[in-house]
Formats: structure tokens, C-alpha cells, sequence
């Protein structure tokens, strides 16, 4: 782990999470939450979802984040901390994966309103993901985790 890494890691008092990366939550409320997300350079948030709430991440620290979306309509690629784009959001029950562009880490914030519960969360499969969207075959299989 880069030693930049694992001072946020330390100081935040982050745990595992269960898509990759470590996490904290810091606010929970019925209509918002809030934690901060930290992901190591060579690792990547897998595709996930969330359904009936929308996702906004902010860029804090560290190397860019590659933030990506699959849809119906196709693949998008944002780059957070680049330039002026420091936050972005996905709409609910939208995949995203979300990976470092760097050799360090990232650090970044994500706020889910309404407020976040893994009953509304869903962490993708190839064989789910490959049954919703086949034209997407090489992303998904780049982010998914089994």
C-alpha cells in the first residue's frame, strides 16, 4: 500500500469494503448518506448499483479516478480530480465501477440520496451483468469480481 494510502487509511479510520477499496461512513440519515472511499492504485471499485437513490462522488485527494458507467445507452468513462470535475453523479440503478488512474490511490467522498441500506445495493456478476447488457462484454468483465 502506498504510505500516502495508508496515512488516510490510518487517519480515517477506514475498514474493507465490499466492492474493493476501504470505506467510513460518516453520515446516515433516511434522506442522505455520506462516507469517505479510498481505492489503491491497481485495485477498483467493482460494478455495482444502486436502486431508488442516487450517487454523487467527490474527488478529495490523490490520483484521478477513472469513474465508469454502463447503461442501455452504452459505456461512459469520468474523470474525477481532472481539471475542474470533482464530483459527479450517477443516477439511481445505474452500474459503476471506478478505478485509480495513477500509481497511488484515490480518495474520494460518496453521498447516496435517499440515505443508503444494502438492501438497495447490488454488487454485479458477470453472468447477471452479461444477461442485461451482452454488447458491454468487455467492460464487464474488466470490473466485475465473479
Amino acid at each position: 500500500m502506498h504510505r500516502d494510502a495508508a496515512r488516510w487509511v490510518k487517519r480515517l479510520n477506514l475498514a474493507p469494503h465490499p466492492e474493493g477499496g476501504w470505506y467510513r461512513e460518516t453520515l446516515r440519515t433516511e434522506q442522505c448518506t455520506t462516507i469517505y472511499y479510498l481505492i489503491e492504485a491497481g485495485s477498483f471499485s467493482a460494478w455495482h448499483r444502486v436502486h431508488g437513490a442516487d450517487e454523487v462522488w467527490h474527488h478529495y485527494d490523490g490520483d484521478v479516478l477513472a469513474l465508469h458507467q454502463l447503461h442501455a445507452g452504452g459505456f461512459e468513462r469520468h474523470l474525477l480530480g481532472a481539471d475542474d470535475h470533482h464530483h459527479l453523479v450517477v443516477p439511481a440503478g445505474r452500474w459503476q465501477a471506478a478505478e485509480p488512474v495513477g500509481d497511488r490511490y484515490t480518495l474520494v467522498g460518496c453521498t447516496v440520496a435517499p440515505g443508503f441500506t444494502f438492501e438497495r445495493f447490488e454488487l454485479g456478476t458477470r453472468a447477471g451483468m452479461l444477461a442485461e447488457l451482452p454488447e458491454q462484454e468487455r467492460w464487464i468483465h474488466r470490473f466485475a469480481r465473479s
